[in-house]
């Protein structure tokens, strides 16, 4: 600024204005820009007296830049973190897709070996899924697709994490639980959705889950994780089928 404020011959009289005053607190929580001008010049030893009206109506313009840039990166982040969650999550159900289930757990297991902590991964296909699709229509086949997942959010814990890992494949993974637990809540499933009818009561249909459980074993990998509780599901899934047949 060319001007001199009034009352000092010069800007080195002692009184230093900062970018950012207060200790690199760079957030301002000012609700109009005159109070955060205020603020930032009580900051720096300055009041609006010691400004010519040249240099306040120049801090002013500036201060009201500043603000409409911290709102538009507001405004950004809000629409990033928007993104993100669209792109965790499965089109159609309120969980996590199978990328970001997969990072979830990878995040999960360093915990565990960290810390020692057990955790347990149920892994899930819908039995006679297909046929109800094909029978029933895409429409009943996504109505069941919601009742098996709300379900599973009424005997987990806000901590559990959920995913839908393809088609009619769903996994569980249970923080600080023990193989009793998960083959316990395995059971709950099944249960429940076994109660339901989907279709007209005339042709209606019911579905079954075939769940496999896996604890996971320090060192492992959750690929491995995975694979091993995918591995339980398809043993009771052929066990149920040689039942039937």
């Amino acid at each position: 600024m060319s001007d001199t404020p009034s009352g000092h011959q010069n800007w080195t009289s002692g009184k230093v204005l900062q970018l950012y005053p207060g200790g690199g607190n760079h957030e301002r929580t000012s609700d109009s820009v005159r109070a955060s001008l205020n603020t930032f010049l009580n900051a720096s030893g300055w009041s609006v007296d010691d400004l010519t009206p040249n240099q306040l109506h120049m801090l002013v313009g500036l201060m009201t830049e500043r603000q409409n840039l911290l709102e538009t990166v507001q405004s950004l982040n809000a629409a990033l973190d928007q993104a993100r969650d669209i792109a965790d999550h499965d089109p159609l159900l309120p969980v996590y897709n199978r990328r970001a289930f997969m990072r979830e757990l990878a995040k999960q297991i360093s915990f565990c070996e960290r810390y020692g902590t057990t955790v347990c991964l149920v892994y899930m296909d819908l039995d006679y899924f297909k046929a109800l699709n094909d029978s029933l229509g895409h429409s009943t086949g996504d109505m069941a697709l919601k009742s098996f997942v709300s379900i599973i959010k009424k005997h987990v814990r806000q901590s559990d994490l959920v995913g839908r890992m393809g088609g009619d494949e769903f996994a569980v993974l249970l923080l600080n639980a023990e193989e009793e637990q998960a083959a316990q809540k395995a059971g709950f499933f099944s249960d429940d959705l076994k109660e339901m009818e989907f279709g007209e009561a005339s042709a209606a249909m019911t579905l079954d889950v075939s769940c496999g459980v896996a604890v996971w074993e320090r060192g492992e990998t959750p690929e491995h994780f995975i694979e091993r509780a995918d591995e339980a599901m398809y043993i009771q899934k052929r066990l149920k089928n040689k039942a039937r047949a």
